[in-house]
C-alpha cells in the first residue's frame, strides 16, 4: 500500500512537471482544490484549468476565477479585463465576461441573477440566457407592486416587467403608486402632471383629470 502511493504521488508531481515545462505555465496550484482532478493554471498572468492528464481544459484567459458552486452548482465566476462571466465544470464558458456585477442567482427570482453593464440592469438565467436586457437604471423586488412584476426605472421614467421579462408596463410615467389604494386593481400613474390609472394588466383606465 505504501509503495502504492508513492507510486500515485510521483505520479502527480509529474503530471504537475509536465504542465509546467511543456505549457510554459508560470505556476500550477494543487489539484481538486477547485474542482475533482482539475489544478488551477497561471500563464503570463491569466488563469486556466488542466486536468490530472495534463490536458488544458480551460486557456489561461482569466484573471480571476472564484470556487464553483458559489453563485450556481457546476458553475465559476471568471473576470476577464474587468468584465465578468461564468464557465462550466466542463470548462465551457457559459455566460460571456460581459457584465459588471452579477449578483447572486435567486435573490430577485428563482434562477435569475441581476448583472450590470455599463451601469444599466438586467437579468440572466441559470441556463446563461439574458432574459432581460441590461437597459434599467433601477429594478425593484418581484411582487412589491404585483405579484410576478417588478417596477422598473429608465430614464427617469417608471414602468413594470413580468417574470418572463417582459416590458408589462411601459417606461414612460414619472410616478406610480401601489394597486388598490384607489381602486382594486387599480394604480394611480403621473406623467406630464396628469393623473391616471392603470389596471392590473398595465392597460390605461381614464384619460386624465
Amino acid at each position: 500500500m505504501k509503495n502504492l502511493l508513492k507510486l500515485l504521488t510521483l505520479l502527480l508531481i509529474s503530471q504537475v512537471a509536465f504542465a509546467q515545462s511543456n505549457s510554459g505555465y508560470d505556476n500550477v496550484e494543487s489539484f481538486n482544490v477547485y474542482k475533482k482532478d482539475w489544478a488551477l493554471v497561471k500563464q503570463n498572468g491569466k488563469l486556466g484549468f488542466v486536468d490530472k492528464m495534463g490536458n488544458e481544459i480551460v486557456k489561461p484567459i482569466y484573471d480571476k476565477i472564484e470556487m464553483f458552486n458559489l453563485y450556481k452548482k457546476g458553475w465559476a465566476l471568471v473576470e476577464q479585463d474587468g468584465k465578468l462571466g461564468f464557465i462550466d465544470n466542463q470548462g465551457n464558458e457559459v455566460v460571456k465576461p460581459v457584465y459588471d456585477k452579477i449578483q447572486m442567482f435567486d435573490l430577485y427570482k428563482k434562477e435569475w441573477a441581476l448583472v450590470e453593464k455599463d451601469g444599466k440592469l438586467g437579468f440572466i438565467d441559470n441556463q446563461g440566457n439574458e432574459i432581460v436586457k441590461p437597459i434599467y437604471d433601477k429594478i425593484d423586488m418581484f411582487g412589491l407592486y404585483k405579484k410576478e412584476w417588478a417596477l422598473v426605472q429608465q430614464n427617469g421614467k417608471l414602468g413594470f416587467i413580468d417574470n418572463f421579462g417582459n416590458e408589462v408596463v411601459n417606461t414612460k410615467y414619472d410616478q406610480i403608486d401601489m394597486f388598490g389604494i384607489f381602486k382594486k386593481n387599480w394604480a394611480q400613474v403621473k406623467l406630464d402632471n396628469k393623473l391616471f390609472f392603470i389596471d392590473n394588466f398595465g392597460n390605461e383606465m381614464l384619460s386624465g383629470f
